[in-house]
């Protein structure tokens, strides 16, 4: 590292967060940087010290925890374990929505509110402490310095955009923090056949060494650049998150960028969950900031190497705790170690979300990561959405960048309904667009169908 990003690290970043901003985010990067070598015993030492304090600073100061461990007889004075805390209840969204004055701490005043982007069509509001705000942020650093990514980095985003029209002073802002960043930013939302060749342009201008991006985003970009001879320079290494990561994405990016994708896994709640280093191994967990637990529809524990819900706790947003908190992910089961020498657990595999799957009448449950696979293989398709809003009916949308012929249709079809079977009206659009959700997101899957239908 050596010129700009040598500086901005070291002194720019340091200056602004604490010398300006009151912030402590550096420290919590540098204590992180040096916790992330501990032995897999210290750290889980120190996740359940920190487990213990959260649990009984809610139960303290949040009327919604203490009613509902009361009538559950669970006391955070006596939890010592692990497996303890597996009998306190899940938490979900609903919760949160229903329960948020309450589930408000009664004595942090110094508060950020926040919201989900809304991919499931209601946004969750929520509120967090500076300190877990810091946290998390360091936490993202981390994260990104695995890839050569990190703070001071030359980097391009692809991502979500404020929607929010701007004063000429907010944009002037907004433009002068991502100058003194070292970044530059490519809408999401205007990624098409007519803007793509012209994003390509500035990217090489800029000269990025790395990119962040939003998976569906970057291949969809990928995918242009391939079929229109457009060659990249330069790029050294390429973040993507917010969405799930296919194999055969991650091959075409890396194909195309001639350069090594580092997948991670976040959520708006937690910021970033888990990372990929340098061996490509798996997702380290930020374990220092979270608990992580994959459990069944019951809140227990799923066996090793089975599909379950993803739940986490933060262990220091104490102006509303997340405590066993159901984002809506599904993961495999089982913590591994990584050959890297970190000792942060690695996740097994992300598979997710709860809503993206396809239900017939018979009981079939399809994975919404079917359809991706089975699409993969038409440069055509630019972009695809599948819909269930009835149990005996699914629809394909689909964005072309020309006209798929009947063979072509036929195929597609036969591929689908080998998979989804004969007692679902199977029907296939081509549409001239499909939206991103709020934050810039491509929802392959919208399932409408009612709570009991997800869980028979």
């Amino acid at each position: 590292m050596s010129g700009y990003p040598l500086v901005y690290r070291n002194l720019l970043y340091p200056v602004f967060d604490r010398a300006i901003k009151g912030r402590r985010t550096i420290q919590y990067l540098k204590q992180a940087e040096e916790s992330q070598w501990w032995e897999p015993s210290q750290l889980l030492s120190k996740q359940l010290e920190d487990l213990r304090s959260i649990v009984a600073y809610a139960f303290q100061h949040c009327a919604y925890y203490r009613r509902l461990w009361n009538e559950n007889g669970l006391n955070p004075d006596t939890l010592q374990s692990i497996e303890e805390f597996g009998r306190y209840p899940v938490l979900s969204r609903d919760d949160v929505r229903n329960n948020r004055s309450e589930l408000r701490s009664s004595v942090v005043s110094n508060r950020l509110t926040k919201s989900t982007g809304g991919s499931t069509g209601e946004p969750l509001v929520f509120e967090l402490c500076q300190e877990s705000n810091q946290r998390r942020t360091a936490m993202m650093f981390r994260g990104y310095d695995w890839a050569k990514a990190g703070l001071g980095t030359r980097r391009l985003l692809i991502w979500g955009v404020d929607l929010k029209k701007r004063s000429l002073l907010r944009r002037w802002k907004v433009a002068l923090h991502h100058r003194f960043d070292n970044e530059m930013v490519i809408n999401c939302f205007d990624l098409s056949p007519s803007t793509m060749r012209a994003h390509f342009q500035s990217m090489q201008n800029f000269r990025p060494h790395a990119i962040v991006a939003y998976t569906n985003a970057l291949y969809e970009f990928a995918n242009f650049l391939d079929a229109n001879s457009l060659v990249p320079s330069g790029i050294q290494s390429i973040v993507v998150g917010a969405e799930k990561l296919y194999p055969f994405q991650r091959q075409r990016i890396e194909s195309l960028f001639q350069a090594p994708v580092f997948e991670t896994y976040g959520s708006r709640e937690f910021m970033l969950i888990g990372a990929e280093c340098e061996r490509h191994s798996g997702l380290h967990l930020s374990m220092e900031n979270l608990y992580v637990e994959i459990v069944d529809d019951n809140g227990k524990p799923t066996p090793e190497g089975i599909e379950g819900n993803v739940v986490v706790t933060d262990l220091f947003n104490r102006a509303m705790p997340f405590i066993r908190y159901q984002n809506g992910d599904r993961a495999i089961a089982g913590f591994q170690t990584c050959p890297c020498g970190r000792g942060l657990p690695l996740l097994r595999k992300v598979v997710g979300r709860q809503l993206d799957v396809i239900r017939t009448p018979s009981g079939k449950v399809i994975p919404g990561e079917f359809f991706p696979h089975c699409f993969k293989d038409y440069p055509a398709i630019r972009r695809f959405q599948v819909r269930q809003d009835r149990i005996d009916q699914v629809e394909i949308r689909l964005v072309v960048d020309s006209e798929l012929n009947a063979s072509v249709r036929l195929e597609i079809e036969q591929k689908v309904r080998s998979t989804l079977g004969c007692d679902s009206l199977l029907q296939i659009f081509e549409v001239d667009e499909i939206p991103l959700t709020k934050s810039g997101k491509l929802q392959v899957v919208v399932s409408q169908l009612s709570t009991n239908h997800r869980q028979s």
